[in-house]
């Protein structure tokens, strides 16, 4: 059988491939991040873009898959690092110079230009020679960047993860000139796509009338979790705290239902830099939630954040931005009454059967009655649980997405080399052909 040799470039980290890098202790890092008037970041590594964890893990279970892998790390003490694991063939690049020029070079298309990861991704990619490529993400310019260019001799797919120039960005003063760019370039110069909701879709065509969209969701794999005794009321969690994922909103909306329940507990799980901290520690002061509110570092296993949160009642995630974020999907999948904000994407969970709780994106009042409604009357958080551990289960199942990424990867070679059509059912959006 003739493998379709695949090759992934992205973002990502987990324990496993750590156990192949040489990581280093970060103090150095932080020094030059405070030279340059930057906050400090953690000392320690996390896992980071688990759905990249579980394509990778899926796809190299295929016997019609050749899969490598390119991906942007932090922290290597080498600029490249290569290894092969489990039947993929890995190359970790150095981002810490990349992502640190950032904040030297104020114009996008300079920075651009100079981003040293582009000549290293080049060199790897011309070695390898694929059948395709596909990008995970085209906001993260360090690494999303690097593909362009490559659309010319290779069929290229880029699936997004979310659409960084969202008008919406710039309200929550969450904007950076040389990401917005860099995506830009992308949606103007690739030809194959997977931007699928239609909140994103919509935003995508403004950029790009003529590219083909294909479907392609997100899995994510799941890990056993032992249920334990409840410590708090209600668990936020995220890859960093921050106002775009609720943070400072969810505090708010704490201290007006303290007025009721003065012994609830709030835990903030997530990575922060230091200036996040001060801001959430400020706030907490501010509301007289010392008693209430309990902070936790991001854990560096993405199972044991699960585990965590099993520790809590509910799941308090009003995130702004987010279409549907992974911490409601994930929530959803351990039983975790979820409370969120409307987004175009959340409002479809409850479509066929209320699933979770939301409130009006913004609007800390209307955050603080959802969470009354679940303190009052936890059976009502119970049955939506149940209904959204079934929403999940229907919508993950890994075996199905992978036969379907597959079938898109295959088309858009075929499309590619020799013009064949690709097949309808593999578009979602078929109004621009």
């Amino acid at each position: 059988m003739n493998k379709l040799k695949t090759l992934i470039i992205c973002h990502f980290s987990n324990s496993k491939v750590r156990e192949h890098l040489p990581l280093d202790d970060r103090k150095l890092f932080n020094k030059i991040r405070n030279i340059l008037g930057l906050s400090s970041k953690g000392n320690s590594y996390s896992d980071l873009a688990s759905w990249d964890t579980n394509l990778i893990e899926n796809l190299s279970k295929r016997d019609d898959i050749d899969l490598y892998v390119i991906s942007a790390h932090s922290g290597l003490r080498k600029s490249v690092v290569n290894f092969e694991d489990k039947n993929v063939k890995y190359w970790f690049i150095r981002c810490d110079i990349a992502t640190g020029m950032k904040h030297i070079i104020s114009n996008p298309v300079v920075w651009h230009y100079l981003n040293p990861m582009r000549f290293s991704v080049r060199k790897i990619v011309d070695k390898i020679q694929p059948d395709v490529i596909a990008l995970i993400g085209a906001e993260n310019p360090h690494i999303s960047g690097t593909i362009l260019g490559l659309e010319k001799k290779y069929p290229v797919i880029v699936k997004t993860q979310t659409i960084y120039n969202n008008p919406e960005r710039k309200k929550v003063k969450i904007f950076d000139l040389k990401n917005a760019y860099v995506e830009k370039q992308i949606f103007d110069k690739i030809h194959y796509f997977s931007v699928c909701t239609e909140m994103h879709k919509e935003m995508f065509r403004n950029f790009n009338m003529t590219a083909y969209n294909l479907k392609w969701k997100f899995g994510t794999t799941y890990t056993n979790v032992i249920k334990v005794e409840k410590e708090f009321d209600f668990v936020n969690f995220a890859m960093r705290i921050s106002d775009n994922k609720g943070f400072y909103d969810a505090l708010k909306a704490l201290s007006i239902v303290k007025s009721k329940y003065p012994k609830i507990k709030l835990n903030l799980v997530g990575g922060a830099m230091s200036d996040d901290i001060l801001k959430v520690k400020n706030l907490v002061s501010e509301l007289n939630l010392e008693h209430n509110v309990i902070l936790t570092p991001l854990f560096e296993k993405q199972q044991d954040m699960f585990q965590h949160i099993q520790k809590a009642r509910f799941a308090l995630l009003p995130c702004k931005l987010d279409y549907i974020s992974g911490t409601i999907s994930q929530a959803m999948h351990y039983e975790l009454p979820v409370i969120c904000y409307k987004t175009d994407g959340t409002i479809t969970l409850n479509e066929n059967e209320d699933c979770v709780l939301i409130a009006e994106n913004g609007n800390v009042n209307d955050l603080s009655e959802k969470m009354m409604m679940y303190m009052d009357h936890p059976e009502v958080a119970t049955v939506l649980a149940k209904a959204a551990k079934k929403y999940s289960d229907r919508n993950n199942d890994n075996e199905v997405i992978t036969d379907e990424i597959v079938s898109v990867l295959k088309a858009i070679v075929k499309n590619f080399r020799t013009g064949t059509p690709i097949p309808e059912e593999l578009l979602y959006d078929k109004d621009n052909l």
